[in-house]
């Protein structure tokens, strides 16, 4: 179903980047948890929680990385007031079983990871779901997509915002792949979003919103890269819109959508918006 070859380059493309801490000021410090996927498997949790907190925010990091190493973006989460929960995925780096996971069956252990970390979500607090290049994939099956191989659907999902994606992986996106998204979708992606061997054009990363149902957006920075995720300038750039989406969204704020619909990119950069 997914390539080797492909899922390995793309791997070493996301794990090129490092996060800085951010210097926001009251950042919440992560909390590392146990997490129960399974009756035989647990993982870790980092967990980044607000004083007062209006949703949760599942967080699902790219191929091979690992949750800290976005506390740059959680941060900036946490002061629009969403908690941050990501658990360390099979196929992470500092995921002691690593080598006992075949490429395909880490993507069907993060869909686990996800609904695990769901679960343990109070009922009273609204879920989101936030992704990275793979992550964001995963991210996308919960909120229905990817209908052809399994009903992955997450009934508790109200939206998924997407930093890059995997892109078109052979075998694995197919034409409706996409098709069957039943929430809302934001991408958040750049002119030179690459992971060579995985992702040789960029425009790959806008099939997301060309093909979903909408409401779908999409943020297209000028010279952006795959490791725009971990670029603190461009995050200051795009915050206005990325909390009018998920407060839009998520929480049900129609001022906040109002506030999306009117929002304009940076010079240099493209919006797309393609209505329900």
């Amino acid at each position: 179903m997914i390539d080797r070859r492909h899922l390995i380059a793309g791997a070493a493309g996301t794990a090129a980047f490092l996060l800085a801490r951010p210097a926001i000021a009251g950042a919440v410090a992560p909390v590392e948890e146990d997490l129960r996927v399974s009756p035989t498997r647990t993982t870790k949790l980092s967990a980044w929680r607000p004083a007062r907190s209006r949703g949760t925010v599942v967080f699902s990091h790219g191929h091979g990385s690992w949750p800290t190493r976005y506390e740059a973006l959680a941060a900036r989460l946490n002061a629009a007031g969403w908690s941050v929960i990501a658990p360390v995925h099979v196929d992470s780096m500092r995921h002691p079983d690593r080598a006992k996971f075949t490429m395909q069956a880490s993507f069907g252990e993060r869909i686990a990871d996800l609904n695990a970390a769901i679960a343990g979500v109070s009922a009273e607090q609204p879920v989101v779901l936030v992704g990275h290049s793979f992550g964001t994939l995963g991210a996308l099956c919960l909120g229905g997509a990817l209908g052809y191989i399994a009903p992955f659907r997450a009934p508790r999902v109200k939206a998924v915002l997407g930093f890059s994606t995997p892109g078109k992986v052979p075998g694995l996106i197919q034409p409706t792949a996409y098709t069957t998204l039943a929430v809302p979708v934001m991408v958040v992606t750049g002119t030179e979003d690459r992971v060579p061997g995985f992702v040789a054009d960029p425009a790959d990363h806008l099939f997301v919103s060309e093909t979903a149902p909408g409401p779908a957006y999409t943020i297209v920075a000028k010279d952006g890269g795959h490791e725009l995720v971990a670029d603190g300038a461009a995050l200051t750039r795009y915050v206005p819109a990325i909390e009018h989406f998920l407060s839009a969204y998520g929480l049900g704020d129609a001022k906040a959508l109002a506030a999306l619909d009117k929002w304009a990119a940076p010079a240099g950069d493209r919006f797309v918006v393609k209505a329900a």
